[in-house]
Order: C-alpha cells, then sequence, then structure tokens
C-alpha cells in the first residue's frame, strides 16, 4: 500500500491494484459488521438458507427429479404451474436437445 500526505495526494497517486486491495478490505470489514449485528440477533448468515433447500427440494419433486433448481421451467409443472398462471401443460411445451 502507498503512502500519501492527505487525501489529494491519495486520489491523484492510487494504482489499481491499491485501490482494489482498499476495497477488499472495506467490503470484507462491512461484512464482518453485518455478520456480527445478525449474531447478535441470534442469526447465522454464513449458513445456507433452509428456505432455499425447501424450493430447490420442491423444484425436484415437480419436476419428477429432472432438475434441482427452482428457476428452471421443469419446475413449473402441476400445482406449481398453475400457481404460475404458466408452465408445462398449461400452454407452455419444451424440447429435449441433445448435442
Amino acid at each position: 500500500m502507498g503512502f500519501w500526505k492527505n487525501y489529494s495526494e491519495m486520489e491523484e497517486s492510487i494504482s489499481m491494484p491499491e485501490l482494489v486491495a482498499i476495497l477488499e478490505a472495506k467490503s470484507s470489514q462491512d461484512y464482518e459488521e453485518k455478520k456480527f449485528l445478525a449474531a447478535l440477533q441470534g442469526v447465522n448468515i454464513d449458513s445456507s438458507s433452509s428456505e432455499n433447500k425447501w424450493e430447490e427440494m420442491k423444484a425436484r419433486v415437480y419436476s419428477s427429479g429432472s432438475t434441482s433448481n427452482p428457476n428452471d421451467i421443469l419446475a413449473l409443472q402441476g400445482a406449481a404451474a398453475r400457481k404460475a398462471g404458466f408452465g408445462i401443460g398449461q400452454g407452455l411445451e419444451y424440447e429435449v436437445v441433445t448435442t
């Protein structure tokens, strides 16, 4: 990291690697602060969301195991398609393309 007399000198002479290092350090500091504040409220923000696992499981069920991605069109079948207002079997078709 460079040494500067004041902010004006820093703004004029900072290099891209120094700027990237500063931004990464600040981002990491902000994340650690948010993680600490969440921990004070009893929330672990590092653990994966159980809601996401639930959505993945629903996608596997609706697609008969074809996908675990809830954003995949295969997840929109049956009740999920009716709820969304469109999907496979609701006027939307798909074709499996193999290369």
